[in-house]
């Protein structure tokens, strides 16, 4: 009878080609692997490795499957999208972890979604490592790895984008963000990099007559502080560079060490055929005092000196009060970079920051991002689109919030006596929305 390798490591395989490339990476090294794959996600060149292939639904199955093989460790890779309910089969440890799947989505971001699904895993006796731990070889190390080699003079953005991401931290907003010439031109909301960038692509040659024929602006990647790393490290792969080169970038710059790349001899590849600069670089280079840093994590996370006052007929939940303040805060750590018109928030999740796109065009987006859809959960509206200038609102915005399904529109005022008029107001409880300012 075949006994498990002591040295087995298991895989949790999502899509593309990361969990092919770290299982070719610990196989090359002489270490056994077991994969699951999740259907309707996982690469079918997986198929070499001889998967067991379950769906999410089959929660026992999955941690079954790694302790049948003898696996004590485990590194979840790859992307998922949100799963069709209609074509889950849930098997019993589904319905034994409703209770946890509930507290992962009260959790509000990221972080602490994804330090739940850690905790789940290693109750179950499974230990969880990350990708840096299982193939070091996938990081982008420190100076240049691809492309041409970036400049002095790109230091100055690439400094601004780490700080712009030191800022937004404590948020749990987005990985990356585009400077341009000193100028923040986008920020990563819930989309993701590449939908980021395809973004920024279609506003640049919206306003160019003629395409650019030198790049402009530098793609700035990389974890937040405190980030889990084990199983939401930064990518970059080829389709970011050929992104990023459709946008007119000059280049990406990510924290060397903490990002991976993924596809690595078609990344350097692709960087080279389109003139873009891929480089590992330290932010502790650009990093200033925390007196100096405006908006820095200091000022960010202080106590919650914000209040909120309801101005038109409809009531604000308790939730919706909580976004209106969180945003607000984001909009007042941003306000150093002269951006963050507009931030969209539901259930504490920030899904979009406006960086130069226009308050309408934002919630629009915002409204492609729901976690649950356009109306909410069982068709009710949430989420709160946080405005940093009361001259935006108007019956178009009001609408547009509206047609996102979101609960209602907040503004962020010095005092709360001006800046909103009754014109809006009306528009707000014609539509059903709440209507409120949030000073302090």
């Amino acid at each position: 009878m075949h006994r498990p390798s002591p040295r087995r490591i298991g895989i949790l395989a999502g899509g593309r080609s990361l969990p092919i490339e770290i299982a070719e990476g610990l196989k090359a090294r002489g270490v056994d692997v077991h994969i699951v794959a999740i259907a309707g996600e996982a690469d079918p060149a997986l198929e070499a490795f001889h998967p067991e292939t379950l769906n999410w639904g089959q929660i026992g199955g999955i941690v079954a499957s790694f302790k049948k093989a003898g696996c004590q460790q485990v590194a979840i890779a790859g992307s998922v999208s949100r799963p069709d309910l209609s074509t889950i089969k849930p098997d019993l440890g589904f319905f034994r972890a409703i209770p946890t799947v509930l507290q992962l989505i009260r959790a509000g971001g990221d972080d602490a979604i994804l330090r739940g699904v850690i905790g789940f895993f290693e109750k179950r006796g499974l230990q969880i490592i990350g990708v840096s731990q299982v193939a070091p070889e996938l990081l982008v190390g420190l100076g240049a790895f691809a492309g041409p080699q970036h400049q002095r003079v790109d230091m100055d953005d690439i400094g601004i984008g780490f700080e712009v991401l030191r800022v937004l931290a404590p948020f749990d907003v987005g990985q990356a963000v585009v400077v341009a010439d000193g100028r923040v031109e986008a920020i990563e909301g819930a989309e993701g990099t590449d939908r980021m960038l395809d973004r920024l692509g279609g506003q640049r040659h919206a306003k160019m007559r003629v395409r650019a024929p030198v790049g402009r602006g530098i793609l700035v990647k990389a974890p937040k502080p405190g980030q889990e790393l084990r199983v939401d490290m930064p990518a970059i792969g080829p389709e970011t560079v050929r992104k990023s080169a459709a946008a007119d970038l000059k280049g990406i710059a990510v924290e060397a060490g903490r990002v991976l790349a993924i596809d690595r001899a078609q990344l350097q590849e692709t960087a080279g055929s389109h003139r873009v600069f891929v480089a590992g670089v330290r932010p502790g280079e650009f990093e200033k005092s925390e007196g100096q840093l405006a908006g820095g994590p200091g000022e960010v996370c202080a106590g919650d000196t914000k209040t909120v006052r309801q101005l038109g007929r409809r009531r604000l939940r308790s939730r919706d009060e909580a976004d209106a303040k969180k945003g607000a805060r984001l909009i007042s750590a941003l306000a150093a970079f002269d951006t963050a018109r507009a931030v969209v928030l539901s259930r504490r999740h920030v899904l979009a920051v406006e960086a130069g796109e226009g308050v309408i065009e934002t919630i629009d987006r915002a409204a492609q991002l729901r976690q649950w859809g356009g109306g909410g959960l069982f068709g009710r509206r949430s989420g709160v689109a946080v405005l940093a200038i009361a001259r935006d609102l108007d019956a178009a915005v009001i609408a547009s919030a509206a047609d996102a399904g979101l609960a209602g529109v907040a503004v962020v005022l010095q005092k709360f006596t001006a800046g909103v008029g009754d014109e809006a107001i009306a528009e707000a409880d014609r539509r059903k929305l709440f209507i409120a300012a949030v000073a302090g």
